[in-house]
């Protein structure tokens, strides 16, 4: 399925500060499931792991400052530092097909792409667009950027297909965490807002059709439109849509309640799994996965968790979760069987995997390799 993998290349993050290196940590408790660790730069709010390749890159700021960038990259099975970049304030990341892409801010809106060889970190090539290209995606041979405008870019050498400050039903703001906002696959480049979600012709930058209901209970859309086949799921506030991605119109809508936030989806053969951040409870607040049925949206089982979950990210194999407690959790669905899970030292932390390899780059400036626990 092209569209998923697609989707699945999408990450990007905002960094904070720290320094990078390859080298264990063993002033911390090491986790269950623990393959290797590594000192990275310190992530901010939004930043995640991106992997490609066999690498897993992770970037943050330099020396505490905020225009002083760093990335780095290590082998996913080893933990072996690969090679390392250094530049001004990052904005976007993201990595497919064996490169790892990253945004640079520059004057007056604009910023630079640098793309490297995931392996070698030799740089392929670098183009400055019109926006700060703070949320990007990858999908056949496209690179898109968005944040104050929308570009898109061709892979193989950089050069702009095209470029859109707004289009009519947006100005393509990143607002929510910036890559929960912007998706793509072979068909399509969907954006998600407050709105709803708009989705772009890949040929030129217009208009195919606009999702924008007149209940959207939600400041931006907070789980980017993830296309899977031939529908677009999205999530906003307390509510899964399944819409047709031919056209955008509904399927179905599943709501979760009030004080519910949708935080990630997972699709199985015949089921989507969605991870929901906090249910207002009468004495606690928690997280849950429920499993709905693909078809109709409807309710088939559901995964309780003892914090609210703050991060969850799939890949082709898993569904990996993260809560405030700073437990990591793998799921494929439904089971009364115990679930593979690990506690990290830290509640604060990005997560990125690779089929069930998980990464989870901590507030402190750790890069823990995570396997399911036996």
């Amino acid at each position: 399925m092209s569209s998923r993998r697609s989707v699945l290349a999408t990450g990007v993050g905002i960094f904070s500060s720290g320094i990078a290196g390859c080298v264990s940590v063993p002033w911390f408790r090491e986790p269950d499931g623990a393959d290797w660790s590594a000192s990275v730069p310190e992530p901010g709010a939004f930043a995640s792991p991106v992997t490609t390749d066999g690498v897993v890159a992770a970037g943050g700021s330099r020396d505490g400052g905020l225009e002083t960038g760093q990335l780095v990259a290590f082998d996913t099975e080893t933990g072996q530092q690969q090679w390392e970049h250094e530049f001004g304030r990052p904005t976007g990341l993201v990595a497919a097909d064996g490169t790892v892409y990253v945004g640079e801010k520059r004057d007056s809106g604009r910023s630079r792409i640098a793309a490297f060889d995931a392996r070698t970190g030799t740089q392929r090539w670098q183009q400055t667009v019109s926006n700060h290209s703070s949320a990007m995606a990858v999908a056949n041979g496209t690179l898109y950027a968005a944040n104050g405008g929308l570009a898109a870019l061709e892979t193989a050498d950089g050069s702009v297909r095209w470029e859109q400050p707004h289009v009519p039903e947006t100005d393509f703001t990143v607002i929510a965490a910036p890559g929960d906002q912007l998706a793509a696959d072979d068909h399509a480049v969907y954006f998600g807002d407050a709105d709803g979600v708009v989705a772009i012709s890949p040929t030129d930058g217009t208009t195919s059709w606009s999702w924008r209901p007149a209940q959207w209970e939600t400041t931006a859309t907070a789980v980017a439109p993830v296309p899977i086949d031939d529908t677009i799921f999205v999530g906003g506030g307390g509510d899964v849509v399944a819409l047709d991605a031919a056209d955008g119109s509904d399927r179905w809508r599943t709501p979760f309640g009030r004080g519910a936030e949708i935080m990630g989806f997972h699709a199985t053969d015949s089921s989507l799994l969605v991870a929901e951040s906090t249910d207002a409870a009468p004495s606690d607040t928690f997280g849950t996965v429920y499993e709905l049925s693909a078809e109709d949206g409807s309710e088939r089982y559901e995964m309780r968790f003892d914090a609210p979950v703050t991060r969850a990210v799939s890949t082709t194999a898993t569904f990996v979760v993260g809560t405030a407690d700073g437990t990591v959790t793998w799921t494929d669905g439904a089971s009364f069987f115990a679930r593979p899970e690990t506690a990290l030292p830290t509640g604060g932390f990005g997560l990125g995997a690779a089929g069930e390899q998980a990464f989870a780059q901590t507030s402190e400036g750790t890069l823990w390799a995570l396997s399911p626990p036996e």
